[in-house]
């Protein structure tokens, strides 16, 4: 039966043409250990990475290349950024639409937060903005682009609040990268985490953050250890980017990566158009169906490629059961690590059902996924 993959929000299939053929080349052909062997093949490493910075920087618009550093996942980044800047005693603000990989290492650190409101569609209202506003906050955390909802937020009224008062302003651009245009420089993002394995369509366990100068020198980094410099000191390096990359990189992810996001820069108005199409198709499919409730906003609104649905009178999990055994269709289910996000759109604690389609999704994948959905809530 043929695989209908419906949850590129939480890992994109399939990859990048050409990721798996990086990623085993590296393995069997060009494995080094960076900054400490010499080798005549470290140069191709120091290439992968001198790439990929360069595709990040251009595509974030921050020319400081050495300020971006490289992570197994958006979630060890916004770890880095929240436990590197805040410390108990500060204060955040946050949106209604953060992960939990925000909100816990946030908990985790007992770090004081106020939740800025937003509507039943997940957008953020930013009227409140003064009135959450404390003497000891020292940052605004925002995910650009909801995994529930499918909001896309305007960041411009957040980094206008941050400038004005002197705050870090951090974004989270896990479904937002690269479809979403953010310019870091106009914008003056503090620290940015982005994912690889998303909208980049790279390998799991890649990811990392872009990290403004200042950000850079001042952040206390999560992880200490060696980087084959300065290695006459036991103290933390003090040169960029080797104080944000202790230990050894994952450079078979990385070159897996460095494939993919070539691909994916290089076709991006394609992607995004074919996405576009997809999300249209399935949206406007889904309000066919009797007693199926989209939770998010239309088409006519900033959004992205996450529908998420709730069904009158039925249970969101049994039917992707259904879904999987009758269709091979692959879907996802319940709370999605955003709690807050459920509550924001009235769907806490059941959840919803999300679709996510991507750019290699066909025209009959949503045929069949409408399809095969109207005949289980017909039973």
């Amino acid at each position: 039966m043929r695989r209908i993959y419906l949850d590129n929000a939480a890992t994109a299939f399939p990859k990048a043409p050409g990721t798996g053929d990086a990623i085993r080349r590296y393995i069997d052909e060009r494995c080094v250990s960076l900054y400490r062997t010499e080798s005549s093949l470290a140069e191709d490493s120091f290439d992968i990475l001198l790439s990929l910075r360069t595709m990040l920087a251009k595509l974030f618009n921050y020319p400081h290349q050495e300020c971006i550093a490289f992570t197994r996942s958006i979630t060890e980044s916004m770890n880095w950024i929240i436990k590197g800047l805040f410390c108990k005693g500060d204060h955040i603000i946050v949106s209604s639409n953060e992960h939990n990989a925000v909100m816990r290492p946030i908990n985790q650190c007992g770090i004081e937060y106020s939740r800025l409101n937003a509507d039943r569609e997940g957008f953020n209202d930013y009227s409140g903005l003064e009135d959450i506003l404390q003497s000891n906050t020292k940052g605004i955390i925002i995910n650009v682009s909801g995994n529930v909802s499918g909001a896309i937020q305007d960041l411009a009224p957040v980094a206008d609040f941050a400038k004005k008062h002197s705050i870090l302003f951090i974004v989270d651009t896990a479904q937002a990268a690269p479809s979403v245009d953010i310019d870091m420089s106009e914008l003056g993002i503090a620290a940015l985490g982005f994912t690889g394995h998303k909208g980049f369509l790279g390998p799991e366990g890649t990811g990392g953050m872009i990290l403004r100068r200042d950000t850079a020198e001042a952040i206390n980094p999560l992880i200490a250890g060696g980087t084959g410099s300065e290695s006459d000191r036991e103290e933390l390096p003090r040169t960029l980017p080797e104080r944000l990359s202790p230990g050894t990189e994952n450079m078979p992810g990385l070159a897996g990566l460095e494939e993919a996001m070539r691909y994916t820069l290089k076709h991006l108005d394609e992607i995004r158009a074919k996405e576009r199409r997809m999300t249209e198709l399935l949206y406007e499919g889904l309000t066919s169906i009797k007693d199926v409730e989209i939770r998010g906003p239309g088409l006519e609104k900033p959004r992205n490629n996450v529908i998420s649905i709730t069904v009158k009178g039925r249970d969101e999990a049994e039917i992707a059961a259904l879904l999987l055994e009758r269709s091979n269709i692959e879907t996802r289910v319940g709370l999605h690590c955003s709690p807050s996000a459920h509550k924001t759109i009235g769907t806490f604690p059941s959840g919803t059902l999300r679709f996510s389609p991507g750019p290699f999704t066909a025209e009959e994948d949503i045929e069949v996924t409408i399809k095969t959905l109207k005949e289980i809530l017909d039973e």
